[in-house]
Protein backbone atom coordinates (compact mmCIF):
# COMPACT_ATOMS: atom_id res chain seq x y z
CA UNK A 1 0.00 0.00 0.00
CA UNK A 2 1.25 3.49 -0.84
CA UNK A 3 2.24 5.80 1.98
CA UNK A 4 0.35 9.12 1.81
CA UNK A 5 3.51 10.80 3.13
CA UNK A 6 5.57 9.51 0.20
CA UNK A 7 7.60 12.46 -1.19
CA UNK A 8 6.76 13.78 -4.62
CA UNK A 9 9.30 14.89 -7.23
CA UNK A 10 10.44 18.53 -6.98
CA UNK A 11 7.55 20.89 -7.72
CA UNK A 12 8.22 24.14 -9.60
CA UNK A 13 5.57 26.85 -9.73
CA UNK A 14 5.81 29.34 -12.59
CA UNK A 15 4.76 32.75 -11.31
CA UNK A 16 5.48 36.38 -12.05
CA UNK A 17 7.59 38.05 -9.37
CA UNK A 18 5.42 39.77 -6.74
CA UNK A 19 2.25 38.16 -8.09
CA UNK A 20 -0.55 38.01 -5.47
CA UNK A 21 -1.25 34.48 -6.67
CA UNK A 22 1.87 33.25 -4.94
CA UNK A 23 0.28 33.59 -1.54
CA UNK A 24 -2.85 31.71 -2.59
CA UNK A 25 -1.10 28.70 -4.11
CA UNK A 26 1.46 28.71 -1.27
CA UNK A 27 -1.32 28.38 1.29
CA UNK A 28 -2.97 25.59 -0.69
CA UNK A 29 0.15 23.48 -1.14
CA UNK A 30 1.51 24.13 2.34
CA UNK A 31 -1.86 23.11 3.76
CA UNK A 32 -1.50 19.79 1.92
CA UNK A 33 2.06 19.36 3.22
CA UNK A 34 3.51 19.66 -0.29
CA UNK A 35 6.95 21.20 -0.83
CA UNK A 36 7.51 23.50 -3.81
CA UNK A 37 9.74 26.17 -5.29
CA UNK A 38 8.82 29.26 -7.30
CA UNK A 39 10.38 29.92 -10.70
CA UNK A 40 10.07 33.54 -11.79
CA UNK A 41 7.98 33.80 -14.94
CA UNK A 42 9.00 35.98 -17.88
CA UNK A 43 6.79 38.98 -18.57
CA UNK A 44 6.28 39.09 -22.33
CA UNK A 45 5.82 42.85 -22.42
CA UNK A 46 9.34 43.32 -21.02
CA UNK A 47 11.05 41.38 -23.80
CA UNK A 48 13.43 43.49 -25.87
CA UNK A 49 13.43 43.69 -29.63
CA UNK A 50 16.70 41.79 -29.60
CA UNK A 51 15.12 38.96 -27.58
CA UNK A 52 12.10 38.89 -29.87
CA UNK A 53 14.38 38.27 -32.87
CA UNK A 54 14.60 34.69 -31.66
CA UNK A 55 10.83 34.26 -31.93
CA UNK A 56 9.05 33.02 -35.05
CA UNK A 57 5.60 34.50 -34.53
CA UNK A 58 4.19 33.33 -37.86
CA UNK A 59 5.10 29.63 -37.67
CA UNK A 60 2.21 29.03 -35.26
CA UNK A 61 -0.25 30.48 -37.78
CA UNK A 62 0.98 28.26 -40.59
CA UNK A 63 1.18 25.05 -38.55
CA UNK A 64 -2.00 25.40 -36.49
CA UNK A 65 -4.39 27.07 -38.89
CA UNK A 66 -7.08 29.35 -37.51
CA UNK A 67 -4.87 31.13 -35.01
CA UNK A 68 -3.31 34.57 -35.05
CA UNK A 69 0.44 35.17 -34.53
CA UNK A 70 1.73 34.59 -31.01
CA UNK A 71 1.07 37.43 -28.62
CA UNK A 72 3.63 38.87 -26.21
CA UNK A 73 1.90 37.19 -23.29
CA UNK A 74 2.02 33.81 -25.02
CA UNK A 75 5.70 34.30 -25.80
CA UNK A 76 6.45 35.16 -22.18
CA UNK A 77 4.49 32.12 -21.01
CA UNK A 78 6.32 29.83 -23.47
CA UNK A 79 9.71 31.17 -22.37
CA UNK A 80 8.75 30.66 -18.73
CA UNK A 81 8.05 26.97 -19.26
CA UNK A 82 11.20 26.58 -21.35
CA UNK A 83 13.11 28.19 -18.48
CA UNK A 84 11.95 25.37 -16.19
CA UNK A 85 12.95 22.70 -18.74
CA UNK A 86 16.42 24.21 -18.89
CA UNK A 87 16.56 24.28 -15.09
CA UNK A 88 15.74 20.56 -15.00
CA UNK A 89 18.47 19.78 -17.53
CA UNK A 90 21.09 22.09 -16.00
CA UNK A 91 20.56 20.52 -12.59
CA UNK A 92 20.27 16.99 -13.95
CA UNK A 93 16.95 16.45 -12.18
CA UNK A 94 15.49 13.03 -12.80
CA UNK A 95 11.92 14.37 -12.76
CA UNK A 96 9.79 17.32 -11.72
CA UNK A 97 6.23 18.57 -11.51
CA UNK A 98 5.47 21.92 -13.14
CA UNK A 99 2.53 24.08 -12.07
CA UNK A 100 1.33 27.50 -13.12
CA UNK A 101 0.35 29.76 -10.25
CA UNK A 102 -3.36 29.67 -11.08
CA UNK A 103 -3.48 25.92 -10.50
CA UNK A 104 -5.79 24.50 -7.84
CA UNK A 105 -4.64 21.04 -6.88
CA UNK A 106 -7.06 18.38 -5.71
CA UNK A 107 -7.22 17.72 -1.99
CA UNK A 108 -6.01 14.22 -2.90
CA UNK A 109 -3.32 15.48 -5.27
CA UNK A 110 -0.43 13.93 -3.40
CA UNK A 111 -1.85 10.42 -3.21
CA UNK A 112 -3.20 10.47 -6.78
CA UNK A 113 0.12 11.57 -8.30
CA UNK A 114 2.13 9.20 -6.11
CA UNK A 115 -0.13 6.34 -7.20
CA UNK A 116 0.27 7.31 -10.87
CA UNK A 117 4.07 7.43 -10.56
CA UNK A 118 4.01 4.02 -8.92
CA UNK A 119 2.02 2.51 -11.81
CA UNK A 120 3.20 4.39 -14.90
CA UNK A 121 5.61 2.49 -17.22
CA UNK A 122 9.27 3.50 -17.17
CA UNK A 123 9.02 4.86 -20.73
CA UNK A 124 6.90 7.81 -19.55
CA UNK A 125 8.29 11.29 -20.26
CA UNK A 126 5.31 13.52 -19.49
CA UNK A 127 2.13 13.03 -17.46
CA UNK A 128 -0.62 15.61 -17.87
CA UNK A 129 -2.29 16.45 -14.57
CA UNK A 130 -4.57 19.02 -16.20
CA UNK A 131 -5.57 18.63 -19.82
CA UNK A 132 -8.13 19.08 -22.51
CA UNK A 133 -9.43 16.26 -24.65
CA UNK A 134 -6.92 13.75 -25.92
CA UNK A 135 -7.36 10.33 -27.48
CA UNK A 136 -5.90 7.57 -25.39
CA UNK A 137 -5.51 3.81 -25.64
CA UNK A 138 -8.46 1.82 -24.30
CA UNK A 139 -6.36 0.22 -21.58
CA UNK A 140 -6.49 2.28 -18.37
CA UNK A 141 -4.87 1.73 -14.99
CA UNK A 142 -6.99 2.40 -11.92
CA UNK A 143 -5.71 5.01 -9.51
CA UNK A 144 -6.81 6.01 -6.06
CA UNK A 145 -9.89 8.20 -5.51
CA UNK A 146 -11.55 6.95 -8.71
CA UNK A 147 -8.96 8.36 -11.14
CA UNK A 148 -7.28 6.53 -14.02
CA UNK A 149 -3.89 6.62 -15.68
CA UNK A 150 -4.03 6.63 -19.49
CA UNK A 151 -1.53 6.68 -22.31
CA UNK A 152 -2.25 9.20 -25.05
CA UNK A 153 -2.22 8.22 -28.69
CA UNK A 154 -0.20 10.22 -31.21
CA UNK A 155 -2.37 12.16 -33.65
CA UNK A 156 -1.34 11.84 -37.30
CA UNK A 157 1.81 13.71 -38.28
CA UNK A 158 -0.04 16.61 -39.90
CA UNK A 159 -2.87 16.79 -37.37
CA UNK A 160 -3.39 20.07 -35.54
CA UNK A 161 -4.92 18.32 -32.52
CA UNK A 162 -3.11 18.88 -29.22
CA UNK A 163 -3.53 17.90 -25.59
CA UNK A 164 -4.29 21.40 -24.41
CA UNK A 165 -3.27 23.18 -21.21
CA UNK A 166 0.07 23.49 -19.48
CA UNK A 167 -1.37 24.26 -16.06
CA UNK A 168 0.09 21.17 -14.42
CA UNK A 169 2.24 18.28 -15.63
CA UNK A 170 4.96 15.89 -14.59
CA UNK A 171 8.13 15.80 -16.72
CA UNK A 172 11.19 13.57 -16.74
CA UNK A 173 14.72 14.68 -17.54
CA UNK A 174 14.49 12.94 -20.93
CA UNK A 175 11.15 14.66 -21.51
CA UNK A 176 12.66 18.07 -20.74
CA UNK A 177 15.50 17.42 -23.19
CA UNK A 178 13.02 16.37 -25.85
CA UNK A 179 10.88 19.50 -25.41
CA UNK A 180 13.98 21.70 -25.55
CA UNK A 181 14.80 20.26 -28.97
CA UNK A 182 11.53 21.74 -30.28
CA UNK A 183 11.58 24.88 -28.11
CA UNK A 184 13.76 27.12 -30.28
CA UNK A 185 13.16 29.29 -32.06
CA UNK A 186 10.19 30.04 -29.83
CA UNK A 187 7.26 29.56 -32.17
CA UNK A 188 4.27 28.17 -30.26
CA UNK A 189 2.51 28.64 -26.90
CA UNK A 190 3.56 26.50 -23.94
CA UNK A 191 0.52 24.23 -24.16
CA UNK A 192 1.25 23.48 -27.81
CA UNK A 193 4.87 22.58 -27.14
CA UNK A 194 3.78 20.10 -24.46
CA UNK A 195 0.57 19.03 -26.17
CA UNK A 196 1.53 18.57 -29.83
CA UNK A 197 2.91 15.12 -29.09
CA UNK A 198 2.82 14.14 -32.77
CA UNK A 199 5.64 16.68 -33.30
CA UNK A 200 7.89 15.95 -30.33
CA UNK A 201 7.05 12.21 -30.11
CA UNK A 202 7.16 12.51 -26.34
CA UNK A 203 5.79 9.53 -24.43
CA UNK A 204 2.66 11.06 -22.97
CA UNK A 205 0.38 9.86 -20.20
CA UNK A 206 -2.37 11.59 -18.28
CA UNK A 207 -4.50 11.37 -15.18
CA UNK A 208 -8.17 11.19 -16.09
CA UNK A 209 -10.09 13.25 -15.15
CA UNK A 210 -7.84 16.21 -14.35
CA UNK A 211 -6.65 16.33 -10.75
CA UNK A 212 -5.66 19.99 -11.09
CA UNK A 213 -7.97 22.84 -12.01
CA UNK A 214 -7.53 26.45 -13.11
CA UNK A 215 -8.75 29.25 -10.88
CA UNK A 216 -8.50 32.09 -13.41
CA UNK A 217 -6.79 33.19 -16.62
CA UNK A 218 -3.01 33.09 -16.57
CA UNK A 219 -1.31 36.38 -15.71
CA UNK A 220 1.68 35.65 -17.91
CA UNK A 221 -0.40 35.47 -21.07
CA UNK A 222 -3.11 37.96 -20.11
CA UNK A 223 -1.23 40.99 -21.41
CA UNK A 224 -3.12 40.73 -24.65
CA UNK A 225 -6.41 39.01 -25.40
CA UNK A 226 -5.62 35.43 -26.33
CA UNK A 227 -7.46 34.36 -29.43
CA UNK A 228 -8.84 30.83 -29.72
CA UNK A 229 -10.42 29.81 -32.99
Amino acid sequence: MLNDNMPLPPIFIISLPNSPRRERISQRLSGLNINFEFIDAIYGKDLTEEELKNVDRDWYVKRFKGHQPMLLGEIGCALSHIKVYQHIVDNNLKEAIILEDDAIVSHYFKRIVADALDKVPSRKQIIFLDHGKGKFWCFKRKLREGYHLVRYRYPSKNSIRTIMRATAYYLTLDGAKLLLKSAYPVRMPADYLTGAIQMTRINAYGIEPSCVFVSAGSEIDAIEQRYNA
